[in-house]
């Protein structure tokens, strides 16, 4: 009897060691996944030049909506730059300072947010800087662009190099998610390659080309090599909850809402102008936008509350 009771206190000293090491190993790597969230979840250089984007973008913003003689390019052109502009003001910035603000308090979706809107303001202000008649700005959105970049960069490094999903998407929305990025991708990209094949094949200039004054559209290049590209490793990345491609799809989403926004702005002026506005299209790039920020929003709720 004695010595049945031994082994049976040894057994059960030796489950609750193996427990308490599991217990230990469970612990550690948690205490490993929160230090690896913490060391991407803010960085003081990369905020100060969000920070100062935020602000030159404001101003610049500001400048082309009421500085009447600012913009010295065809009519056409004029209108989508104001369009950016009144996106830019109106949404861009106080997402990116509300986002700054959430980052430095340490809330993981705000990195994302951030992120989105610098890639935002990294498509425009590339095509303010080549593709926008020089005027006493230039200077300045050549700035923003870099500060954007080296932003970007300095916050975006760990996320895309990371082995980690930093913000754990629920299945069903990480499915409507990719679903509906890859929507974007071949709606807009086969609009773009078609206008492509047409001119390779005819000769003739898109329509938006010839009333721009630009030799070439500057969104044909930055969509098809840059953006859209990202958006499918993005959307592809969240289908299959892998790392670090899934961590951009968030960033994406904001990237379409308010690249959308623009193009709604655009619209606007054209109608200020008398212009004859394509009312199913106004409609369509309105609702993708829509779509856009409330799964955006919906994501980052909902990995916010899969953090904590």
């Amino acid at each position: 009897m004695d010595k049945t009771g031994r082994y049976l206190g040894a057994a059960v000293l030796d489950r609750t060691r193996r427990d308490t090491a599991s217990l230990r190993g469970s612990g550690a790597r948690i205490d490993s996944r929160a230090a690896e969230l913490s060391s991407m979840v803010g960085h003081p250089m990369a905020e100060a030049l969000a920070w100062a984007v935020a602000i030159l973008s404001a101003i610049t913003a500001v400048a082309g909506l009421f500085w009447s003689t600012l913009y010295r390019d065809a009519p056409f052109w004029i209108q989508q730059a104001r369009g950016i502009d009144l996106a830019t003001l109106l949404l861009a910035v106080p997402i990116l300072v509300v986002s700054l603000l959430l980052l430095h308090r340490g809330w993981p979706p705000a990195m994302s947010v951030v992120i989105g809107v610098l890639l935002y303001d990294i498509y425009n202000y590339t095509i303010y800087s080549t593709s926008i008649a020089m005027n006493r700005l230039s200077f300045v959105y050549i700035a923003i662009l870099g500060l954007c970049v080296w932003s970007l960069i300095l916050l975006a490094l760990p996320v895309a190099t990371t082995s980690s999903v930093v913000l754990r998407i629920d299945t069903s929305v990480a499915r409507v998610v990719g679903g509906f990025l890859l929507a974007v991708v071949v709606l807009f990209g086969l609009l773009w390659l078609s206008q492509i094949a047409t001119t390779t094949f005819t000769g003739v200039t898109p329509t938006d080309v010839t009333r721009s004054g630009l030799p070439a559209n500057p969104v044909y290049a930055l969509d098809l090599a840059i953006f859209l590209p990202l958006a499918v490793i993005a959307a592809v990345g969240v289908l299959r909850g892998v790392a670090p491609a899934a961590n951009f799809a968030v960033p994406m989403l904001l990237w379409v809402f308010l690249t959308s926004a623009g193009v709604a702005g655009g619209f606007l002026f054209a109608a200020r102008a008398g212009d004859q506005v394509p009312v199913t299209i106004l409609v369509l790039i309105a609702a993708i936008g829509i779509v856009a920020i409330v799964l955006a929003g919906v994501a980052s709720m909902g990995a916010s509350k899969a953090v904590a």
